[in-house]
């Protein structure tokens, strides 16, 4: 009795550490990556190192009655230099999201937001995300040209009148 008593304690503990294993490996994380000698410089302009997109004056009757009219398009670029060979630059921009559409920015003018858009002036970049191959590098310490698209947009029928000001930041991707 006393032997069976044992036996069946040591199946159940048996048991019990089985189930445990079958559960400790679901799958793994591979960590990858690329240590690179330094990163691209943005080019100095007028401002220093601040890219200015200016948008001048605009009527509140550019936008129209509607939300998401778009006003007026910019485009821009952001020159890079000293630049390390890279086949696909990536770029992702930080900023204060609208207060009435949160995948625009924030232009500090009620009711108006500012969209960024890749070269082609489709394709959106919103806040939080990044883009991919923006821009290429053909030999070390190279230079390149990030072109976008800047949209001053509707995100609200009431638009009040005021200064476009509000920086939006961005990070080089490097492949």
């Amino acid at each position: 009795m006393k032997k069976n008593f044992i036996l069946a304690s040591l199946v159940m503990i048996l048991g019990t550490f089985s189930s445990f294993s079958a559960l400790s490996y679901d799958g793994k994380i591979q960590f990858t990556g690329k240590i690179i000698e330094n990163g691209c410089t943005v080019a100095a302009g007028a401002k220093g190192k601040e890219v200015e997109v200016n948008f001048g004056s605009l009527l509140k009757s550019t936008f129209g009655p509607d939300k998401n009219t778009v006003g007026v398009s910019k485009g821009f670029s952001i020159s890079l230099t000293t630049c390390p060979r890279a086949e696909a630059l990536g770029i992702s921009f930080d900023g204060e999201p609208d207060a009435n559409n949160k995948a625009v920015y924030s232009s500090g003018v009620t009711g108006v937001g500012i969209q960024i858009f890749r070269e082609d002036g489709t394709t959106e970049i919103k806040p939080g995300e990044y883009a991919t191959r923006v821009a290429t590098v053909g030999a070390p310490n190279g230079n390149t040209d990030m072109q976008f698209i800047a949209k001053l947009i509707s995100t609200n029928t009431n638009i009040a009148t005021g200064n476009i000001n509000k920086p939006i930041n961005f990070t080089i991707i490097y492949p």
